[in-house]
This record gives C-alpha cells, structure tokens and sequence, in this order.
C-alpha cells in the first residue's frame, strides 16, 4: 500500500474572500487604498471604478473586502449586483438595487410628487410598496415590467425621479457626502445584449450625484462582447472610456504572494505533503499565477483520490504527477493513456538520454540502438564520421517520435516528473489503469464533444466518410468513431462508414463525400489512412479536404498530411470536430 498519513483530503469553495484570515494573497491593502480613494472622492461623484483582471485572478475577493470596508464607513451605502446571474432582468435588477438604497420618506415623498404621471406613478408606487414590506415582492415586479416599456421619455423621467431622489438622500443628514456604492461582478460573464443592458444603465438612467459604480471586469473579454453588440460602431475601447473613468488593473501575484496562496491552499485541502516548495512553484507558474486554477487542480486531484479506490495502492505522490501531466502537457498524457505506444515515458527518457550525448559529440551507441531501432530509424554506428552524422540520425528520429517529445527535450520539470513515474514499482499497473479510466482534468474553460451536440449546428445536405479499423468490430458505435458519426448524424449529415481501403474506396467512388475523416493506423499498417488516401488523390477518385486523426502525431505524419492537402492531423477529439464542423458548413456554403 502507498497511501500517505491519514489521507483526509477536502475540496476547495470558489467563493470570493471577504475577510482578513482568508485573503492569502493580501489584497486586503489594495482594498484599504481603494477604499481612501473612493472616501476622498465623494465630492466628485457620480463616476465609475473598475477593476480590471483576467478569469480567475480575485476581482470578486478584491471587490467584497473593498465592500465590506465600505460599509463600516459613515454615510455609505452599498449594494452588490451580479450581471450574469440577473439574465435578461438586468436593467431591472440594477436600478432597483440602488432604489432600495434610499430611505422611505424619500420614496413616499417622490411618489407624491409624480402621482400625476401615470407610467411613472406606477413605477414609484411599486418601490414605495417594496420598501414597505416584501410581500407580493416577485408578482409587483412582474406587473410593473410586463406594463412598461423602456422608451426615450420614460428614460428621462426616471432618470430625473432618481436624481432627486438620490438629491434628498445626500442631503438628508445635515452634511454633503453621503454615497451609494453599487457593485457590478461578473459583467465580463454576460451576453452582449446584458453586457449593453448594463452599461446604459449606469450612463443613461444611473449617472447620478452620489452614486459610485465598482464593475469587475476582464477589459479584453468585455471588448469582445462589445464588438458583437450592436453600440452605433462605437469602438469597444470608446465605450467603455463613457461609463469607465478610474481603471485599476490588478497585477499578477509577486513570488512570495504565490508561494502563500499555495501554501494556504494546500493546508486547507489537506495536501501540504504533496505540494513541496519546487511543486508548488511549478504549479503557480505553469497556471498563469491564476489562484482559480491553483484551486481546480488541487480540487481534481481531491476528487480523484476520494472517488477513485485505486489510488489507495497507487498513492497519492503518482496521483499528484499524473495530474501535472493531465493539466500541463495534455498532448504527452494522451499517449501514456493510448495503447498504440508499448512505453511512451521510456521512449521519452531514451531519447532524452540519445539527444543529450548527441549534442555533447558524445559516442554512446549501445544506449542509442534501442530508441533507434524502435522507431525504424538506422542507429548512428560507433565511429561516426563526423558530428553532422550524428546530428542528421537524430533528426530523423525527431521527424519519427511522437510530436510533443522532441519540443518537451529541454523540460526539466516534465523529466524530472515522468522519471518519478517510472521508478514507480507500480508504473505497469498505474499505466493500465489509466488506459481503463482515461479520466480528464477539469481545468475550468475545458470542453467536451458534449458541447457539440444539440447546439443548432444544420449540416443537412453534407455527406462525410468516415474510415477506422474499429468499424470491423462488433458494437463499433460505442467507439470513438461511433461517437463522431452520431455527432454528424444529429448535425443532420449522411454518413458512410469503411474500415479498410476496399471499402473506402467504394464509398468514395459511390458517393462523393464533401469529407473523409480518416483514422491512421489500421489493421496494422502504421500509416494506412495516408498511404490510402495518397491512393485516392493519384487515381483522381477523391480530391476533398480529410481530416486525420491518430495518438502519435509526428513531424513526418503532419509533414505527409501536408502534402495530401489534409486540413490537418490532431490527436484532441474537440479540435477534430471543429475543424469538421467548418469544412463542411464552408462546403454546404459555397456548393
């Protein structure tokens, strides 16, 4: 057995920090100063602070602890607004959060004042009435925005109404300052039609003496949304200088703040003897110093454990490295899962072993023959005649190997990882156990070929042939394959299938297909799907685009696929089916 200590391991909440004991990254100083500015500035309201970081990064934490000091301030008050969560309702739910904010004498004293203006008396009553009590709160809100229409007149008297609401409420203590702090999170998550919803808000109907907007936002994520919304071809960077005046951006973690964010993640979770100084390091790193991703592997790697009993033999210091390939070198973990390479991480070491000497003009060929050979390549001989033999035989076994060994060559931390792996005395079961599971890492923007299915994609009218060995097998339509011709079949396409070059044939002669989405390994050939298709383009009988896909893509395969006019070769299920996807709408397109 190789568990470790008690194994009590816990996930991590996602939820934003708003206290001092658990702010690991300390932001509670930038909270302090930004809470001064907001203070010293009331006397120049109304404007709009925005807080500007990446997914992940703590612009919600930042936002609740600038709140929570706010409030222990005298004279303001503050709301909190969630652009994502309030949907369609955003306009509403904004407005009235500030609303909610003033006293009711000012709400009964504005509903006399507009008695006489039917659409807007309406409007007034029903806050007046909310801020009375919440009973009925749902069915007023919904009468009142099923009868009114937002159009140019009912914005100016509400705009109005407001401003002299919110006129009264600064006054009404006797001293100037008083300010309603409202918060925006998530607007950078939101529809483009949300994303506009908002920004007129606080422009249009908001922009009032008193108020203070505090928008979390990612500015690129929220340009984006912005170029697809319609804004009068108003450049997204113009917009957002109207409703943004202070533009913090939030910089990436220092070393020592990183080192603490790891270190208090770790103790929370229960992982402390996992995470060492050097791991931890490589993980902050390696996830962009992003504290949200920091979490979801620590959390993946607490929820494989806890589900999965094998680990209770493995261990957890292989689970920990398996996850370290998993997130951060995806395309090498995929050939560790595939059985079509006898041992990958032992190839990978030989060829490390091969390179480094190679490069020193070092003579080593006994260690050299195996990798070689392996790969059909004619090891270099014990006398080499000089260093552009050597360097010409490794070049030939880099255009062999798996496409991602030659580029991680120089990788210390994924070496130094796979070669814990492989001490292992459990490396064989570990292997196989992976090959059986294939487990994915959840890393928080990952996709599935679920999110391909049922998304209104019309592919009728597309034929496409589709090639692998495996539809020789019984029950094929649970493969891989099987899943792709599903996929393109709810798509609304005609799909044939072959699974040799007969039958490849004879469906591309029969019907011919505006794609081939060909496997390239078959019935041990190991390159029948472009040896095939190099057939086909020669006798002329197809000259479409294909897709390739297959575990071990090569310098020499992508090369050969280059050649035949391929739109490419992939080894990633998702990126086959959008290059799919846009091949046959552009066929169906310009047919």
């Amino acid at each position: 057995m190789q568990s470790s200590g008690d194994d009590h391991f816990v996930v991590l909440n996602d939820e934003p920090v708003s206290n001092a004991e658990e702010d690991l990254l300390d932001t509670g100083n930038t909270a302090d100063r930004l809470a001064d500015l907001i203070v010293s500035s009331r006397h120049s309201t109304p404007f709009t602070l925005a807080i500007d970081a990446g997914w992940g990064m703590g612009k919600s934490s930042l936002m609740r602890q600038l709140q929570r000091r706010l409030d222990e301030t005298a004279g303001i008050q503050t709301a909190w607004f969630n652009a994502w969560t309030s949907g369609t309702n955003a306009l509403e739910v904004l407005i009235k959060s500030v609303l909610l904010r003033f006293d009711r004498n000012i709400l009964r004293r504005a509903y006399h004042r507009v008695a006489n203006t039917p659409r807007v008396s309406r409007f007034i009553r029903i806050v007046f009435l909310l801020t009375m009590t919440t009973l009925g709160l749902r069915r007023l809100v919904d009468a009142l925005w099923s009868q009114i229409s937002v159009d140019p007149k009912s914005r100016n008297e509400i705009h109005g109404i407001v401003k002299q609401m919110a006129q009264e409420w600064v006054m009404s203590s006797g001293s100037p300052g008083k300010l309603i702090v409202v918060f925006v999170d998530d607007l950078d998550r939101c529809q483009e039609d949300v994303v506009t919803a908002v920004c007129e808000a606080i422009k249009l109907y908001l922009d009032i003496p008193g108020l203070i907007f505090v928008i979390g936002y990612d500015r690129s994520a929220l340009s984006r949304a912005l170029q697809k919304a319609d804004t009068a071809n108003v450049r997204p960077s113009d917009y957002l200088e109207k409703i943004v005046q202070v533009n913090y951006h939030s910089p990436l973690p220092d070393q020592q703040q990183l080192h603490g964010l790891v270190r208090g993640y770790a103790s929370r979770s229960g992982t402390s003897q996992l995470f060492d100084v050097n791991i931890s390091h490589f993980i902050a790193e390696r996830t962009g110093r992003n504290p949200r991703r920091i979490k979801r592997l620590i959390n993946s790697f607490v929820l494989e454990y806890h589900l999965d009993g094998e680990w209770n033999f493995l261990g957890a210091n292989l689970l920990v490295r398996v996850l370290l390939l998993q997130h951060f070198y995806p395309a090498f973990y995929r050939l560790i899962t595939s059985p079509i390479l006898e041992d990958p991480v032992q190839d990978f070491l030989d060829y490390r072993h091969a390179r480094a000497s190679i490069m020193l003009g070092e003579l080593d060929s006994q260690n050299w023959k195996s990798i070689f050979t392996r790969y059909g390549i004619e090891p270099p001989s014990d006398t080499p005649g000089d260093r552009s033999t050597l360097l010409n035989a490794l070049e030939q076994l880099e255009q062999a190997l798996p496409e991602p060994m030659p580029r991680l060559s120089t990788e210390e931390a994924f070496t130094a990882t796979l070669r814990q792996l492989k001490d292992s005395s459990h490396f064989d079961r570990l292997r196989e156990h992976l090959q059986r599971r294939r487990f994915q890492p959840d890393l928080g923007e990952g996709e599935t070929e679920q999110q391909f299915t049922n998304d209104g994609t019309n592919l009728y009218g597309a034929h496409v042939l589709v090639v692998d060995d495996l539809f020789a097998q019984e029950n094929s339509e649970f493969s891989e394959p099987g899943t792709i011709v599903s996929i393109l079949q709810e798509w609304g396409a005609t799909v044939d299938t072959a699974s040799d070059f007969e039958s490849m044939e004879r469906s591309a002669r029969r019907r011919n297909p505006n794609l081939i989405i060909s496997d390239i390994n078959r019935h041990e050939r190991e390159n029948a799907g472009l040896e095939d298709l190099q057939i086909l383009r020669e006798k002329n009988i197809y000259t479409g685009p294909t897709i390739f896909y297959v575990a071990r893509i090569t310098g020499a395969r992508r090369d050969w696929a280059n050649e035949l006019q391929a739109i490419g070769i992939t080894n990633d299920f998702n990126e086959m089916l959008e290059w799919t996807k846009m091949s046959l709408e552009n066929s169906l397109t310009y047919r």
